[in-house]
């Protein structure tokens, strides 16, 4: 809602000029906020098998048509819209963009969102348009088991030790005054973030090199190092726990 009660800003995706669904259909339109080092969706989609295909295909895609129910009105690839708003034959057209998301990978640790069952079986629908059940499902195991890994191996020790830091004293309540919160926060909220959404929108590259390795790699030769200069032991008494 925007301060005077009204529902969002119509064009910001939809655009002033030129007040056209095909412009809200493509992922430029998306990609104008939904980039850089902390949420690079763009990157990510257009490094995926399903940008490639959309940039490959883009002549059968139909934007403009108006009924745009993908696996009836075009099948070539999604769009970041198909995924998240975009009606199915089973679906109607939804303003809510994460009306489809089970995880939320904004926080420090990813949480799953409240009704997440119902909220992936719409995303689900979507990916049955075109996908058998069989991968569906194993795509949703493939994407568990990332953000499990995150959060257990590099989320929940790094919060655990930050919370004992300022419960210790070691850090003041001021934010980002001293360098382990910018360590941490770029751990966590850059490639941490990095790291889960390549995986949800399958971009290994991002998932992998841009993500895990340079999580694991600040983790243990600039996060844990600085912990131990501000409190010897620390990280150990924390990374000990069965987590």
């Amino acid at each position: 809602l925007n301060p005077d009660g009204s529902k969002g800003s119509c064009h910001a995706c939809h655009s002033r000029h030129s007040f056209e669904a095909k412009l809200s259909r493509s992922p430029e339109n998306c990609g104008k906020c939904h980039m850089g080092p902390d949420h690079p969706q763009i990157e990510i989609y257009n490094e995926s098998k399903h940008g490639i295909q959309f940039r490959a295909h883009i002549a059968k895609m139909n934007l403009e048509s108006k009924s745009w129910v993908v696996g009836k009105d075009y099948y070539s690839a999604p769009t970041c819209a198909t995924c998240h708003m975009s009606a199915t034959a089973k679906q109607p057209i939804t303003h809510d963009v994460g009306e489809r998301i089970s995880w939320t990978l904004r926080p420090v640790v990813s949480i799953k969102l409240e009704n997440w069952e119902k909220r992936r079986e719409a995303m689900k629908d979507v990916c049955s348009s075109c996908h058998a059940t069989g991968w569906v499902e194993n795509f949703y195991r493939q994407y568990d088991l990332t953000v499990d890994l995150y959060n257990e191996k590099f989320a929940k020790p790094a919060k655990a030790i930050m919370d004992q830091l300022y419960a210790a004293g070691k850090l003041s309540k001021t934010p980002f005054d001293e360098k382990l919160e910018w360590t941490f926060y770029e751990l966590w909220h850059h490639e941490g973030r990095r790291a889960r959404m390549g995986t949800a929108m399958m971009g290994p590259d991002f998932t992998q090199w841009h993500g895990f390795y340079e999580v694991a790699k600040h983790f243990y030769n600039d996060f844990l190092p600085e912990v131990e200069h501000l409190q010897p032991g620390a990280s150990k008494d924390v990374l000990s726990q069965d987590w």
